[in-house]
């Protein structure tokens, strides 16, 4: 059966985000290995649109669609509902929880890909889901039991959703987020005009209390006060005036000089990175999947990671495993792996491996699986 699929593309921002960034990768390559059905894909923002638009123009079946209607408006909940059926869509899905609830007719995915603001409000505790965590609670409940299919990014992330939501095995799939093919090695020389010269450990991600960037500042500043060699630590991820923590810290432990932040890197600035980065670093207390150890390993990069959430599961054996909570064990994963060519040279053969066994690619063949298995219900 040929199909109308809308997707949520609002949930791509100007600044890109994970959940952003999946979205985007699952558009592109439905739209590289689908050519029969037909891709609706919902904006509220006409700039982005008209970016992607242009960015997706060689591929004939995907069709941005501008809606009036804010992801968290009550348009998106009152009047969202009868322009999908007008557009005559077959199946809907939002790459993230939140759906138009009274949406009756064409079939519903969502993809959860993590239960933090449930399971850890206090992880993040200025964000407006954990403030209004009630309500999020309740929305994020009747947005998985509307849905006739969950999608979730990682085994550990489906496990929470059955015991915390109580959803059955059955409505839940578990596809995996993948790797974009220009992530990989390269033969780079000279660094980005902001970075050091000196060789670095990175981190990409966001600065939320979950993601323990206090506790790694901390933890290099063990590693490297009595070295000589000069490491360096970069921060890639755009800077959140909710949690300045990480910028205070490196100023009170007086590692400005040794620390270098990195606001808004663009996605070719983060290969670059990668490649050139000794170790790519993500001390997490809770992960859904985690997206920059896989890039990093793709691109040759050894890494370290946290023993919690979805980390261990993606990684496999092909990183270095770590309690977030004890500063004195990631610092001495990160002088065993810094002092160690051996190790890393090691590591970085596992990485690559591993990194083969996912691809958006895949994540896109597996999510038109879970498409055409409720369509042809």
């Amino acid at each position: 059966m040929v199909m109308r699929i809308g997707i949520d593309a609002r949930w791509i921002f100007p600044q890109i985000s994970g959940v952003g960034r999946v979205t985007e990768k699952l558009i592109q390559h439905l739209g590289e290995i689908d050519s029969e059905n037909t891709y609706l894909l919902f904006f509220s923002d006409p700039g982005l649109m008209s970016q992607y638009a242009a960015r997706w123009s060689k591929y004939s079946n995907l069709r941005p669609i501008l809606v009036p209607w804010s992801i968290f408006s009550p348009g998106n909940q009152i009047l969202l509902p009868s322009f999908i059926r007008r557009e005559g869509i077959d199946l809907f899905h939002s790459t993230n929880y939140m759906l138009p609830l009274f949406l009756r007719g064409p079939a519903v995915v969502s993809t959860i890909h993590d239960l933090i603001p449930i399971k850890f409000p206090h992880f993040t505790p200025r964000a407006k889901k954990t403030r209004f965590n009630w309500l999020f609670r309740r929305l994020l409940i009747q947005c998985a039991r509307r849905s006739d299919r969950v999608i979730t990014v990682s085994h550990h992330t489906r496990d929470d959703l059955m015991r915390i939501l109580g959803l059955p095995p059955e409505k839940i799939s578990v596809v995996y987020n993948g790797i974009d093919s220009k992530y990989h090695p390269e033969d780079r020389t000279g660094n980005p005009g902001s970075l050091p010269p000196d060789p670095f450990i990175l981190y990409v991600g966001r600065f939320d209390p979950y993601k323990n960037v206090v506790g790694l500042i901390r933890s290099f500043n063990r590693f490297s006060r009595e070295r000589e060699d000069n490491p360096r630590l970069v921060l890639a991820g755009h800077l959140d005036p909710r949690y300045p923590e990480a910028v205070e810290a490196a100023k009170e432990l007086g590692l400005e000089s040794r620390v270098s932040f990195l606001d808004g890197a663009a996605e070719d600035e983060l290969i670059q990175l990668y490649n050139e980065a000794r170790i790519l670093i993500l001390p997490s207390l809770y992960e859904g999947f985690g997206l920059p150890p896989l890039e990093a390993m793709a691109c040759g990069t050894p890494v370290i990671v946290s023993d919690r959430g979805s980390l261990p599961e993606v990684v496999g054996d092909a990183g270095l495993i770590v309690d977030p909570e004890r500063e004195e064990n990631i610092a001495g994963a990160i002088k065993k792996l810094w002092d160690s060519e051996a190790l890393r040279s090691e590591m970085r053969e596992k990485g690559l491996r591993r990194a083969k066994d996912f691809s958006w690619d895949k994540t896109a063949r597996e999510t038109l699986k879970v498409y055409e298995g409720l369509v042809d219900l």
